[in-house]
């Protein structure tokens, strides 16, 4: 199944996958409302960043991206990036599509043992 729109960076697309899972979990237990309270949420932080493509949290995120690519730590930022997304709407609340980047950047800094 294909999620997201034309042209969506990935980070829009591992929202929308995000918010996928969350609507496969409904479509099993239709009385899940946390689930699809979940996407809900993952596809208004999908919408607000397709509709805010440059900013700068998203600019510094891709750079730190970059970097762990660079120094082998994408695996690892990957994985605990995944669990991010899986949490939003269950153990994660980011207001906003900035606050979804913050908490990204955060990981990934973690990931590479930056304070």
């Amino acid at each position: 199944m294909i999620v997201g729109e034309p042209g969506d960076p990935p980070e829009v697309l591992d929202l929308e996958a995000a918010a996928e899972d969350r609507l496969r979990r409904v479509d099993a237990d239709p009385a899940d409302a946390v689930s699809a309270a979940a996407a809900s949420r993952l596809r208004a932080l999908a919408a607000e960043l397709r509709a805010n493509p440059g900013t700068p949290l998203l600019r510094e995120y891709r750079a730190i991206c970059g970097w762990l690519d660079e120094f082998d730590g994408m695996e690892d930022f990957a994985l605990l990036a995944h669990e991010y997304r899986q949490g939003i709407g269950v153990t994660r609340s980011p207001a906003t599509a900035d606050d979804y980047l913050r908490g990204l950047i955060e990981l990934a800094k973690r990931t590479f043992g930056a304070p």
